[in-house]
């Protein structure tokens, strides 16, 4: 399996001196390695059309979409379905079904976003090519393909307002888990449980141990808390904004755990992992 980073930032700008990050874009190729590529995209910021696109994967090839909460730095979906349906426009081959996963309250909700976005179209999202909604509660499951499942987790966000999910896709090749933005709770430790790659935000500083339970976001070493305590065999730290620098991270997290594979992602970098890939 393949992880390849596209947006490690967050919705503030860099901070002074750190390099630019986009907010949270990933795409993971869950087919073995060798095999025709099977895309699932998880959140989908703005420009997420162009940057899969300068990455090598067409919009029209993304099958699935995992949105982990509605906040704007990670959903903005409006300009996704209608760069895709334009492309199905100039490109009738491009019109694949693309099935979308988030929280329930959000899909609820997504008949009034379309309506602003498209009343020319009575306020449907597109009809360029299929678009399935899938609402997803704690411990939802879907086969994307045969062997290939994606779980999802109610985590703890937003004072626990906002409806949030954390991912897991269990493959042949391996398993993946993303936290989406994530306080300490149990839906992140069974996301997390086993996983190969561990996808984990890092948004609060080194040493700021109150948005875990308060709002919902780990520093450092709660995310390799999590990681350790779930059996993960590699975490990636997510969603910061640079204020510390990538060894400050990179040093909090073996703090909790000292043997456990830690790395910060960037923008542009690709990570194979599973079936005895190389972390």
């Amino acid at each position: 399996m393949e992880l390849v980073i596209l947006g490690s930032g967050t919705c503030f700008p860099p901070a002074p001196g750190a390099p630019f990050r986009y907010p949270p874009l990933f795409a993971l190729n869950a087919a073995p390695r060798g095999a025709p590529e099977r895309w699932v995209v998880f959140d989908c910021s703005e420009g997420a059309r162009w940057r899969l696109a300068a990455a090598g994967v067409a919009p029209g090839a993304v099958e699935h979409l995992a949105l982990s909460h509605p906040h704007a730095d990670h959903a903005a979906l409006p300009p996704f379905v209608q760069a895709r349906a334009c492309e199905a426009i100039a490109d009738p081959s491009s019109a694949r079904p693309l099935r979308l996963y988030l929280p329930r309250a959000s899909a609820e909700a997504l008949p009034s976003l379309w309506a602003w976005h498209q009343p020319e179209d009575g306020g449907r999202a597109t009809g360029r090519f299929p678009l399935q909604i899938v609402p997803c509660d704690d411990a939802s499951s879907a086969e994307l393909w045969p062997g290939v499942t994606l779980r999802a987790f109610a985590v703890h966000h937003g004072h626990g307002k906002n409806p949030a999910l954390a991912f897991r896709v269990e493959a042949p090749g391996g398993v993946f888990a993303y936290s989406g933005d994530s306080g300490l709770c149990a839906g992140l430790e069974r996301a997390a449980r086993g996983a190969d790659l561990f996808l984990c935000e890092a948004s609060a500083r080194v040493g700021d141990e109150s948005m875990a339970r308060a709002y919902g976001h780990l520093n450092p070493r709660q995310a390799a808390s999590v990681a350790r305590g779930a059996g993960a065999r590699l975490v990636v730290l997510t969603h910061y904004s640079g204020a510390d620098p990538d060894e400050a991270l990179v040093a909090d997290a073996r703090a909790a755990a000292p043997d456990l594979p830690v790395r910060v992602a960037h923008d542009g970098e690709r990570v194979e992992f599973g079936g005895g890939a190389p972390h």
